[in-house]
This record gives structure tokens, C-alpha cells and sequence, in this order.
């Protein structure tokens, strides 16, 4: 073993009656060991940090690379907000999977931590309205109308295939809820992009959506959009002026 990662009896002390741990802090470390001072218990973590036993998320909050498991309450110590998009997708089981990126809506830091001795990144965004999150098992996240919502604002992150899926899988959909947020936008190109892949599941897959939720949508219609950014073969959708460049294919692959 590399000398650098030897441990002296009093980290090896500390160490194996909390290695067992994914969060750690400060706090519990004097909880097990009184007698050590606050500066004793900064050097301990310190040393088992440098000798890459915890990796640091901040002053005094360490994190076990080899236990860690708790990813979405890692992400909020780092900093306010709430888990978002695919990341709340997969909280709400609305998806099967999500890849090794946890998304944290915040009210305006941006940001990409990948987390050492881990695969995962966590992604910072900041989205409007900040809004529309609950606490549940000691953790904020979205609400499912709200990470739809959010997931229509940025599809290149999510991808329209699995967000067509979500709706899909989402039961009892509270739709005054879900336009309640673009009431707070003037985004008009996510109204038309919303209101056209809503009509194109109402079309091909029998999904029911009320009538009040597409004219709403189709009242804030302007000039012609693309539906994802790029270039590629388009059809042009005359009522909602949304060139789409995807396809119904893509859209709903997973149905395919």
C-alpha cells in the first residue's frame, strides 16, 4: 500500500467505526469521540479525505465513495434546490432508468460536479418559475406536474421520448397544476412545443387530455418553432407551428 494511505491509529480509530457511513460530518464524529477537540476532529477528516478514504462535499461534509448510495441528499448539501427533471422522473417511477447525471433545480446556480471515486455528475440548473417542489423522505423534489413542466422547458436534457412515457405512466394528472406554471412564462415556444407532442399522444395513443388544457395552449401560438434545436428533416404543423424534426418514431419510441 502507498505510505500516503496509511493510517495512524487514531484515523484507523475513527475510521472503522464509521466507514459503515455514506454522509459524514463533523457533528457525528463528536458524537462517537467527545474527548477529541473540533480542531482534532477537522485534522481527522482532513487526513482521511487526503488519503482518499471520504471525498469532501464541503467544510466539515465528507461523503464514503465506496457506501455512498444517498446521491439525491449528497447533491441538496451541496447546494438549495430540488431533484428535477429525469432525476424526479425516475423518483416518481415514471421512468425505468436514469443515467449517471442527477439534476438539481436551483433559482439561479449553474453548475457540473462529477463526484470522485463515483460515476455520477450532479447538474445544476436554474429554472423559472422556482417553484413547485415537495419534501419527501428528507429530500425536496419536484412534484410530477411540475417535472413535466420543467422537463418541457428542456427537453435536450430529458429527451421527448422518455417525457412522452412519464405522461404516459403519470395517473390522475392534475392539469390546473401543470398550466398554473406556464401562466408564469411567456415562453411562447414551450407552449406550442407542450400543446403539439399533448395532441400527438391524444392522436396516437388514445391518451386523454382535456379540451380546456389544448386551447389554453394553442391561445398562446405565434411564429414557427422547431421543436428540438438542430437540424434534420422536418413536418411543419400548421396549428401549432412547431417544426418537427424528430418524428413520432423517436417521440414515442418506447410505445414503438
Amino acid at each position: 500500500m502507498d505510505k500516503r494511505n496509511y493510517l495512524s491509529s487514531q484515523e484507523q480509530e475513527v475510521w472503522e467505526l464509521l466507514q459503515d457511513k455514506e454522509l459524514l460530518n463533523h457533528e457525528q464524529v463528536r458524537q462517537v469521540f467527545p474527548e477529541y477537540s473540533p480542531h482534532k476532529i477537522d485534522q481527522l477528516l482532513s487526513h482521511l479525505h487526503k488519503k482518499n478514504y471520504l471525498r469532501r462535499i464541503r467544510k466539515g461534509e465528507y461523503y464514503n465513495p465506496r457506501t455512498i448510495k444517498e446521491f439525491y441528499s449528497l447533491a441538496l448539501k451541496l447546494k438549495g434546490g430540488y431533484i428535477g427533471l429525469n432525476s424526479a422522473l425516475r423518483y416518481h417511477n415514471l421512468i425505468d432508468y436514469e443515467d449517471f447525471t442527477i439534476f438539481i433545480i436551483t433559482s439561479k446556480f449553474r453548475n457540473s460536479i462529477k463526484l470522485e471515486g463515483t460515476q455520477y455528475v450532479l447538474k445544476f440548473l436554474p429554472l423559472h418559475p422556482f417553484a413547485g417542489f415537495e419534501k419527501k423522505n428528507n429530500i425536496y423534489v419536484s412534484t410530477p406536474e411540475k417535472t413535466l413542466f420543467d422537463c418541457f422547458l428542456k427537453p435536450n436534457q430529458v429527451g421527448y421520448s422518455n417525457l412522452t412515457q412519464a405522461i404516459y405512466r403519470l395517473k390522475n394528472i392534475n392539469w390546473k397544476e401543470f398550466l398554473n406554471y406556464f401562466s408564469q412564462t411567456e415562453n411562447h415556444s414551450l407552449y406550442q412545443r407542450t400543446g403539439y407532442i399533448l395532441e400527438m399522444m391524444k392522436n396516437e395513443l388514445k391518451f386523454k387530455v382535456p379540451v380546456f388544457v389544448l386551447k389554453f395552449l394553442a391561445s398562446k401560438v405565434k411564429t414557427p418553432v422547431k421543436l428540438i434545436s438542430g437540424i434534420g428533416n422536418t413536418t411543419f404543423n400548421a396549428k401549432w407551428k412547431v417544426q418537427d424534426n424528430l418524428g413520432k418514431m423517436k417521440i414515442l419510441s418506447w410505445r414503438y
